[in-house]
């Protein structure tokens, strides 16, 4: 494979078609019966795409990618912005058509995906998985990033698939990593963090919550905050963190203990899902990794209404340096059923195994 981005934006419509591989076999009754040949859930993706107008710089771009790629022969990487599909590997399936009108290059494509994959999980999906919908959740493989005439962009904030709550980077662009792979994640320098401008919908004092999110981390000697809500302050928030001591754990807006609660980061940069669940009206964290209950300690919180924050805490400190991926909040404690059905809908794009 090319590790190379599609070269354009400027696309004025995108049609986009999934297909999927079935048999169907005919019975002596008249009744049929259809099978899969790729797994379920498993598409390939055509892309037909029409260009704005290009200018000769544009069009030059698009001529000599084309020409690198021998024409049909090499695959590359096509984003789906319009749609949020996240990444492609396809190959032109035509000739680049020359068309010129009207002082500028009108041209059209069409791009096939090379290998069946997964479809991207939806909402409802995470929805029955976990009972119940997300607050928010922000999805790297659906963040808006492309290439254009030699210059990479991506949008300024996370894309919550719920539609409820963006999150603008106050640094300014986003920190995503894997532009050219299947799958996507947040990388943060210990420079980059970005909040929620609205306070997501979690009662004060002992609500309800669960937080989950996939991470890696190189070894670390000073505590920071992979996400959270609500403010600073010993027992004031909700969140998850790696201590000074390069253990992940819970974290409720302070410097408070965990004893049990804890996870070894000792085998560095190894992705884990991590969860932390805390019943209604209860002090007691349960930690979760890779959908399995490490323990749990009660700190006495009281949470104090603010918004949900990634890479640092509310207010921009103990900003973390990792990896960081699928955020999400619900306004609920999951069981262990459920922490391990959203573990296994989401876990397989980061190599993490299914668990039963």
């Amino acid at each position: 494979m090319s590790n190379v981005l599609y070269p354009l934006s400027m696309i004025e419509k995108l049609r986009v078609e999934k297909f999927e591989t079935s048999v169907s076999d005919a019975f002596e009754s008249g009744a049929t019966a259809t099978r899969l040949i790729w797994p379920a859930q498993f598409f390939k993706r055509r892309f037909s795409l029409q260009h704005s107008p290009l200018v000769e710089t544009e069009w030059r771009y698009l001529r000599s990618f084309y020409s690198q790629r021998s024409g049909r022969y090499d695959s590359f990487w096509f984003r789906d912005n319009v749609h949020r599909g996240g990444n492609a590997s396809v190959r032109f399936t035509e000739q680049l058509p020359l068309e010129y009108a009207g002082g500028a290059h009108t041209i059209g494509v069409t791009l096939e995906e090379v290998a069946a994959i997964r479809a991207l999980p939806e909402f409802d999906e995470l929805t029955a998985a976990a009972g119940g919908a997300p607050l928010f959740w922000w999805d790297p493989n659906r963040a808006v990033y492309y290439s254009h005439i030699g210059t990479v962009h991506s949008e300024a904030f996370l894309y919550d698939v719920m539609l409820s709550h963006d999150a603008p980077m106050p640094a300014g662009s986003l920190p995503l990593a894997n532009g050219l792979a299947q799958y996507q994640h947040y990388a943060f320098t210990g420079a980059e963090w970005a909040k929620t401008l609205a306070n997501p919908a979690l009662a004060a004092g002992q609500p309800a919550a669960t937080i989950f999110l996939i991470a890696k981390h190189p070894t670390t000697a000073a505590k920071q905050v992979l996400a959270a809500i609500g403010a600073m302050g010993s027992g004031a928030g909700l969140g998850l963190a790696i201590a000074a001591d390069n253990y992940y754990e819970p974290w409720i807006g302070g410097n408070e203990t965990w004893t049990n609660a804890r996870q070894s980061n000792g085998t560095p940069n190894t992705w884990r899902s991590l969860a932390v669940v805390w019943a209604a009206s209860s002090n007691t964290g349960t930690l979760y990794v890779n959908a399995a209950s490490i323990g749990a300690d009660a700190n006495t919180r009281s949470l104090t209404v603010g918004p949900a924050a990634i890479g640092a805490a509310g207010d921009g400190t103990l900003k973390t340096t990792g990896n960081v991926a699928h955020v999400m909040l619900f306004a609920a404690a999951l069981t262990l059923a459920q922490v391990k059905a959203v573990h296994n809908l989401l876990g397989y794009q980061y190599g993490l195994s299914l668990v039963t």
